[in-house]
């Protein structure tokens, strides 16, 4: 059995973005046009497609599934931590979406109709099972399962999370949301890190998901109007600061949930960094001070801005229609 693992080629990041190209160019020349032609069904044709890609790299590159694939009950601690930097990461995406709508409000707005179209063009459970469900296993298998492991090599955690977090925004293929899910892969490359366990980044994309298909369920209906009315609202620079005063507000918890759960995500895990207790007081010093620094900038833009606004009928159309 020794000799076979010795056996087994070692890979480097060059042969996770080898298989990153060979996806990209699947996609354009098949699994658009499926997902074009076939809309929900050929999501789905190209989930299973990118998994059997994915299977077959690892015989082709003759490693092993478990390792490639690690796959083991979680701990308590660690499925808490998960939910944490999920939730931290959730926030700090809402505000990074906000200013995408700042610069390009018609075209995020546009995405947000055509995908709130397309899944309710099923019965909705299908739906969830094709938005939410499917990605957590196939898309964690090709981006924390075998691009991952082509850069366990690199010693340095920053460098993989940034690295195969860029390689996640990327394969989305959205200008207008590179940023928002190249971060949120960067919260999955951290988990996948610090536990090897495909369960936990798995859970992570799987509660993501499902908030956004509940989003897109629940605002389905006239969206195309509501798009051109929000994207109308959007334009007025004192609604737009409001907003971004109000998303301060809510999101200046995520540097608490982040360093929470990073905390114990790694103290369940045991890869927690041995610290002296003056360090530690610091960086939770830092964290709440970032948090109130948040929160004080959200206030302080609100009381600038409230006379300026809309009158109130046109304030709560716009929170109706931009809402988290």
């Amino acid at each position: 059995m020794d000799f076979f693992e010795e056996e087994r080629p070692r890979l480097n990041p060059l042969h996770g973005i080898g298989l990153f190209l060979i996806i990209m160019l699947l996609f354009l020349f098949v699994f658009a046009p499926l997902q074009l032609h076939f809309g929900m069904a050929g999501l789905l044709l190209t989930e299973l497609g990118l998994l059997a890609v994915t299977l077959l790299a690892v015989r082709i590159t003759r490693q092993s599934f478990r390792e490639v694939f690690p796959i083991r009950l979680p701990r308590f601690g660690q499925i808490m931590g998960t939910i944490l930097i999920w939730g931290g990461c959730f926030l700090v995406v809402m505000l990074v979406t906000l200013v995408s709508m700042m610069l390009f409000p018609e075209g995020f707005l546009d995405i947000s109709s055509s995908m709130s179209s397309m899944f309710s063009s099923i019965p909705a459970f299908f739906s969830f099972l094709i938005v939410a469900v499917s990605p957590a296993i196939c898309e964690e298998a090709m981006h924390r399962g075998f691009i991952m492991h082509t850069f366990r090599g690199l010693k340095k955690d920053w460098a993989v999370v940034l690295c195969t977090g860029l390689i996640f925004g990327l394969f989305h293929l959205d200008p207008y949301r590179f940023l928002p899910t190249a971060l949120l892969g960067m919260g999955l490359a951290y988990i996948m890190r610090k536990t090897n366990n495909m369960i936990l980044p798995a859970l992570f994309h799987f509660i993501n998901n499902s908030l956004s298909f509940l989003a897109s369920l629940f605002g389905a209906g006239e969206v195309t109007g509501e798009a051109e009315q929000a994207a109308a609202l959007l334009m007025e620079p004192s609604m737009l600061l409001l907003s971004l005063g109000s998303y301060l507000i809510i999101g200046c918890l995520a540097p608490v949930l982040l360093f929470a759960g990073s905390y114990l995500l790694c103290k369940s895990s045991g890869c927690l960094k041995k610290r002296s207790d003056l360090c530690l007081v610091l960086t939770i010093v830092g964290v709440i001070g970032l948090s109130f620094l948040m929160l004080a900038a959200g206030f302080i833009i609100i009381v600038q801005n409230m006379g300026s606004a809309m009158n109130l009928e046109d304030l709560q159309e716009f929170l109706c229609l931009v809402r988290p």
